[in-house]
Formats: structure tokens, sequence, C-alpha cells
């Protein structure tokens, strides 16, 4: 399933190497997600490759350690983490202290065979993340999905899953916070 992401970061350090082809970025970038409690953050490892030869087509515009940029890119989950590959950054007119808190934005799109469960009042569904992000980086990770089991569109379309007992494919968009 692809996993795709986009945000508003604040760029805590950058390191970057020259290869044959690009100039890879190392980004530690960090995501506020709460305007009152500046503590509660997300921590993202990001990743840029910047073609050195023909800068027509790059997304990737100039940015340095301390600027607010907008980043799209696809991403992996880890416990205390985010694994971004960027694919587009912007840099914004922020500082870290007048950046909005927005959290992250998701998208997941992929097939599911899973069967969904009852948990408490909540109708529940796993989806299993495949995304390649890099090659040294862990690659998989799940994804619980949630909804109010009073919820009768989402319940309806629950209930065809697990009627069906085949794969059905899924978007998932919300909101990391």
């Amino acid at each position: 399933m692809p996993a795709k992401l986009t945000t508003i970061c604040y760029v805590h350090s950058c390191t970057e190497r020259i290869t044959q082809e690009y100039t890879v970025k190392d980004i530690t970038g960090i995501v506020k997600l709460k305007d009152d409690e500046p503590s509660n953050i997300i921590y993202l490892n990001i990743k840029t490759f910047i073609p050195l030869n023909d800068s027509s087509n790059n997304f990737i515009k100039a940015f340095q350690t301390g600027d607010v940029i907008y980043l799209k890119g696809k991403f992996v989950a880890h416990d205390s983490y985010y694994t971004v590959s960027a694919t587009s950054i912007k840099v914004l007119e922020f500082d870290f202290e007048d950046m909005p808190a927005l959290g992250i934005n998701v998208t997941i799109v992929g097939i599911t065979t899973q069967i969904v469960q009852n948990t408490g009042n909540d109708l529940t569904l796993e989806f299993y993340v495949e995304e390649k992000v890099g090659d040294r980086e862990p690659s998989n990770f799940w994804v619980e999905t949630k909804h109010n089991a009073n919820n009768k569109y989402l319940s309806n379309k629950t209930v065809t899953i697990n009627q069906n007992v085949q794969s059905t494919t899924a978007i998932l968009v919300g909101t990391i916070t």
C-alpha cells in the first residue's frame, strides 16, 4: 500500500553529501501537534535526492536549517518517529514559534483481506503497509483504523467487507495528531 504524507515542519538539522547523480540531504524535521503544548511534537527523519544535472524537474526547493517547510513524501512509521522520502519541499515564511500545529496529513491506498473486528463500541480494521523508503530502513508497518459502530454508512461498508471475505480496496485519509 502506498503511504503518503503532507505536513508543515521545522528543519531542525540537515546534512548533505554528493553522489554521482544526486545531492542527498538527511534532515531532522519537527512537526507541531498542538499550539498550546510545545513539547507535543513528532520527529521526521527526511531524506531528499536532488539531481545534480537536471534542476528543471526538481520539486525540492532550496532550504536550510531553521526554515519551516511544506513537505510531501512517502513515509514509514516507527515507534517514535517517521522516515520520509521527500517528493516535494517548499520553504514557507514562518518561524518555528509561528508555525501552525497541523499534525501530519496521511493517505494510504491499498488492499486488505482482514476481517473487521468489534472492539467495544468501535469497529476495527488493520492494514499491513509495505512502503519502500530506503534500503536500510524497515519498510513495513501496521495501521489500525477505528470508527464508531453507530456510524451507519461506515458500519454498512465494514459489514460488506466481512461478508465478501475477499480483498477490499481501501483509501485511508486522516491526520496524525
